[in-house]
């Protein structure tokens, strides 16, 4: 059976007729867009029409009305990204399970890029993010630093889209650490074996050693998924709850 046929407004018309713009002009960030006036009689539509797909545009972070009302192309960022995500976890509930299984996948693969990416001044960074996770005197302080550590890991790994959704997703993390970390000291487990699995990630970073690097990560991260496990138990499946 043939899908019912879509009907586009003027604005969603508008609006992809201005990303085909930007595209086709290869315009960057800062480049200013054409006056109103210029677009609405490029494009045959009205100028509230070019206004409002601006409008639109702006609240997705792709442009900038400046003074003078100049619009210029930005770059939408990690951000807009996290404004989204917490919009889809305050209508669906937050979705720890499918959060931790997004950091088993980009982060394991962040791991391996940083052992064959990282620089000495990424490793010091890195070092000094499990230094503050050693140092770490309250819950508050080490989940702060643990969340660090792992920022600063993808940003070795030197990927802009592996780091923009990783920055995106990582304020949601919050409840998923502090539930995981609980789950993990109330089952008789102490913080010691969880530094020491940052240590080795670091160590085979340093190491150059992709493949064990990101053996390290994922077996870290299966520390964060049996803690979660051991705190929710059959909640898991009500992550709304």
């Amino acid at each position: 059976m043939p899908k019912p046929i879509q009907r586009q407004s003027l604005t969603d018309m508008a609006v992809d007729a201005l990303i085909d713009l930007i595209e086709e002009r290869g315009l960057s960030e800062g480049d200013a867009l054409p006056a109103t006036a210029e677009l609405a009689d490029e494009l045959s539509v009205s100028r509230p029409v070019i206004r409002e797909a601006i409008a639109e545009l702006a609240g997705q972070g792709l442009l900038e009305r400046r003074q003078g009302r100049e619009t210029v192309v930005t770059l939408p960022g990690s951000r807009q990204l996290e404004r989204l995500l917490r919009l889809r976890f305050a209508v669906t509930g937050t979705q720890l399970e499918d959060i931790q299984t997004y950091r088993e996948v980009a982060e394991v693969g962040a791991a391996r890029l940083a052992a064959l990416k990282a620089t000495d001044a990424d490793i010091e960074a890195i070092q000094q993010k499990l230094d503050a996770i050693r140092a770490a005197r309250s819950d508050e302080e080490l989940h702060e630093a643990d969340q660090a550590f792992h920022r600063e890991v993808a940003r070795a790994a030197g990927n802009g889209l592996l780091l923009l959704t990783i920055d995106g997703i990582t304020p949601h993390l919050h409840q998923l650490r502090v539930e995981a970390w609980r789950g993990w000291t109330e089952s008789g487990k102490g913080i010691g074996p969880i530094v020491e699995a940052h240590a080795v990630i670091l160590d085979r970073i340093r190491r150059r050693d992709p493949e064990a690097a990101a053996r390290a990560m994922r077996e870290h991260l299966g520390q964060a998924r049996e803690g979660l496990v051991r705190l929710r138990g059959p909640r898991r499946q009500h992550p709304g709850a």
